[in-house]
């Protein structure tokens, strides 16, 4: 069998002389194993015999008037022999074998998973604090302990389970279904979200201290969480409020005329380097010089790429001098894009931009009132500058809690 051959070793013979054929049959005759045998060019023959059988073989070949000589020797006896004579090699291989061994006895990854609104972050922290971290013997933490702890220390959890699984561990929670707290009971005022043209106020409850055509800015009080059991009306229009105030929580709904604008650039022509989304994540550790890939491939399989990495110093037991750093290396893949925009397409992108930058400044309900854009001086010949204007009512309205 191919794995007894591979413990015992086998020898590759080119056999030459006169009949080396007569050889061969007295051999296989007498019980000497060969095989693969093949005629070479020259009419020798290459053959593979036991290293058992080669003494016999031998005796065959001294008594005949041919020739043999050994070409390859195969196997783990020939590879021990090899071994014996380097002496370096074989501590050097004993010797990452038992930092191996070493290596895999500590948590190098943690992952968490089933966590929505706690952050993940606070719960390595927390789990940090007991003893869990990068870095610790697997032995050094018991599992049960660290669950209860986690989901005591954090109570928006229902639920923690912890298992370990080679150098990695993974911790898998359930949140609760948490009864959000009751803000909108506790008395507040509204005040601006952003300042404005005041186009509709309808005062549900509250004490309103504007009005329509008003002008306000961001942070103004606009409706009093405050209810006066009397209120004059003044011949300007305006409210002075009388008597000792009842906290409350002001509920209104205030519309204004907000204007924005952005400035927006583009080149007429532009290159790129985009990223398509793919990417390879390499793990290794750097111990004492020697870089250890833990998970990924050994080269990086883009083209053009950027690279974000994490470091993480590390020590083992506490030997001195025995520093682990463990890195984590994505590769993001991207592509390179020359963009010939022209005079017009570049102000077309230009205002693109501008809008796209403004537009994520607007709440989910608005009216766009006005839209307008006008091109920009600029210092550079090719580079085109473009201001977008936009007008909307929208609803301003944001609570301040009353102490």
């Amino acid at each position: 069998m191919d794995w007894q051959r591979g413990v015992t070793g086998c020898l590759e013979i080119v056999l030459s002389g006169e009949s080396p054929e007569r050889v061969i049959n007295m051999a296989m005759s007498r019980g000497i194993y060969i095989w693969d045998i093949q005629r070479t060019k020259e009419g020798n023959f290459l053959l593979k015999i036991r290293v058992g059988g080669y003494k016999a073989l031998r005796h065959l070949v001294r008594r005949s008037s041919c020739r043999m000589k050994i070409v390859k020797k195969k196997g783990l006896f020939f590879y021990l022999l090899r071994a014996k004579k380097r002496k370096v090699l074989v501590t050097g291989l004993l010797f990452f074998c038992i930092v191996l061994y070493i290596l895999s006895s500590f948590v190098w990854f943690i992952e968490i998973s089933g966590n929505k609104k706690v952050e993940t972050q606070r719960i390595e922290q927390t789990l940090e604090v007991h003893g869990l971290k990068v870095g610790v013997l697997k032995s050094g933490f018991d599992s049960e302990i660290i669950k209860d702890k986690l989901l005591r220390d954090i109570p928006e959890l229902a639920w923690a389970g912890i298992r370990v699984q080679g150098t990695k561990v993974i911790i898998e929670v359930a949140e609760k279904t948490l009864v959000p707290a009751d803000e909108e009971t506790k008395p507040a005022d509204i005040i601006a979200r952003v300042g404005g043209k005041v186009e509709e106020v309808l005062v549900l409850t509250g004490t309103p201290f504007i009005k329509v055509g008003d002008i306000v800015e961001k942070g103004q009080t606009l409706i009093g969480g405050l209810v006066y059991p009397q209120i004059q009306i003044n011949e300007d229009g305006s409210i002075t409020p009388a008597g000792t105030p009842e906290q409350i929580r002001a509920r209104a709904l205030v519309r204004a005329r907000i204007l924005r604008s952005r400035t927006g650039e583009c080149y007429i022509r532009e290159e790129k380097d985009l990223d398509t989304g793919a990417e390879t994540k390499v793990t290794f550790i750097r111990f004492r010089g020697q870089d250890i890939i833990i998970r990924g491939p050994k080269t990086v399989p883009y083209e053009r790429y950027r690279l974000v990495s994490h470091v993480k110093n590390l020590s083992v037991g506490r030997i001195p001098g025995w520093s682990v750093e463990l890195f984590t290396v994505v590769y993001l893949e991207q592509k390179h894009e020359v963009y010939d925009w022209g005079l017009a397409g570049a102000y077309q992108e230009a205002v693109a931009r501008a809008k796209n930058d403004l537009f994520r400044e607007l709440p989910a309900d608005y009216r766009i009132i006005l839209e307008e854009h006008e091109p920009l001086l600029s210092k550079k010949a090719d580079l085109v500058r473009v201001q977008y204007v936009l007008e909307t009512v929208e609803n301003i309205v944001a609570y301040r809690i009353n102490p």
